[in-house]
């Protein structure tokens, strides 16, 4: 393991930014302020609702959207090999896990059990799927027994030790000063460390930290509207109101900006979305490379917002995935997984692998199938009370 010295120089000088620039952040705050706003104007049943503490479905609207392209992208990066397939995916990863943090933003607050909250809900169910992968892995696969379990996140389940760390440090984050902006920074300055492993899934963490914040002020966002001028905050509610109140306008744009992105993103080097490998060990450099992660940031920002203001408040065939969005996360690996063993594999896989018309027509397929049944209420309760029963064996009650 090695520092780029160029990361401590870079940060020497931006410390030393920081020192003098308040009046910068207090200029940089009417922005955030503005897209931190809820949406109280494009529906006026939110708010009520939320007031009764009712489900609010948008919300498990966006997460079972993103939740569903997930699946879909799990399924989708054996097929690569296909331009069109790895400019969707890239897209996906703009998109999908952008969205699943904004909402667990959104839905943490700070309160005096919200590290009790965090290992009980989120770091236990992570060690006991890790381990649930494991031995799966060992007895299906015969892989061989990971030498750092735990430290190092078994298939797709960073995200859980990612929002672990994120809810342990809210109450850290929301007592200081210009946090989202000194988070902007450090998703860009996390890349000038070369680092061997995905160690506690530290740099996904650091990435993805601006998109949970943006999801907690949202929910907090009246209270950051109030700070702002008069002025200022009725010209930002102008905006908002013309947003939201023409959803084809703004469906348009979002639909031509992702466009915009597929050929930006044409010429990204490889594994740059997986950020948690450094500039230098992708072969860019540390200039250039914060510039293309600030590109990425900020695609994944206007995105988030406007499928916020975009998306229905009502049942749809999105909610029951968004509901039940733990079970599908940690138990479609064992599907994706076993379908690119076993299936892709076999001499009806490989026809399958070798024509772009018939791959897009199994994932498709595949991803409805396998979200739809993991998504069924059945199999969510049966989760809870596993992950329930270790939780009693671990945790006092008060």
């Amino acid at each position: 393991m090695y520092y780029n010295i160029n990361f401590f120089y870079f940060s020497a000088n931006f410390l030393s930014f920081i020192k003098g620039a308040d009046c910068i952040f207090d200029k940089l705050n009417y922005f955030k302020s503005f897209i931190f706003l809820n949406m109280n104007i494009f529906s006026s049943k939110t708010e009520d609702l939320s007031s009764k503490n009712t489900r609010i479905f948008k919300y498990d609207n966006l997460r079972g959207l993103g939740i569903l392209l997930v699946v879909f992208f799990h399924l989708l990066n054996s097929f690569f090999n296909f331009p069109i397939y790895k400019s969707i995916g890239q897209l996906i990863v703009i998109i999908a896990m952008p969205i699943i943090f904004f909402v667990s933003g959104y839905f943490s607050k700070v309160d005096e059990n919200t590290q009790i909250k965090a290992f009980s809900g989120i770091l236990i169910p992570y060690f006991l799927f890790c381990t649930l992968w494991i031995i799966f892995t060992f007895i299906v696969f015969g892989w061989d027994l990971p030498k750092t379990p735990y430290l190092l996140p078994s298939a797709g389940l960073w995200y859980l030790l990612t929002l672990f760390l994120m809810r342990s440090f809210l109450p850290v984050f929301v007592r200081i000063k210009h946090i989202f902006w000194i988070m902007i920074a450090g998703s860009l300055l996390i890349g000038l460390i070369s680092y061997s492993s995905n160690f506690l899934s530290i740099f996904k963490t650091v990435y993805y930290l601006p998109l949970f914040m943006l999801g907690y002020y949202f929910k907090n966002s009246e209270y950051y509207l109030s700070e702002l001028d008069s002025r200022i905050s009725s010209v930002f509610l102008k905006v908002r109101n013309f947003i939201v109140s023409n959803k084809i306008i703004t469906f348009v744009f979002l639909i031509l900006f992702l466009i915009a992105l597929s050929f930006i993103f044409a010429d990204f080097p490889k594994n740059f979305f997986s950020f948690d490998i450094s500039y230098d060990d992708l072969g860019i450099g540390d200039k250039l490379g914060m510039f293309l992660r600030l590109i990425t940031i900020a695609a994944s920002i206007i995105v988030a917002i406007l499928l916020n203001y975009l998306m229905p408040n009502k049942e749809m065939f999105l909610t029951k995935i968004g509901m039940n969005s733990l079970a599908v996360y940690v138990l479609h690996f064992y599907f994706t997984r076993s379908l690119k063993t076993f299936f892709l594999g076999s001499s009806l896989g490989d026809i399958v692998s070798n024509n772009p018309y018939l791959a897009i027509i199994y994932v498709i397929i595949a991803t409805l199938v396998i979200t739809f049944i993991l998504s069924r209420d059945f199999v969510t309760k049966s989760i809870n009370k596993v992950i329930n029963l270790f939780v009693k064996l671990l945790v006092k009650t008060s």
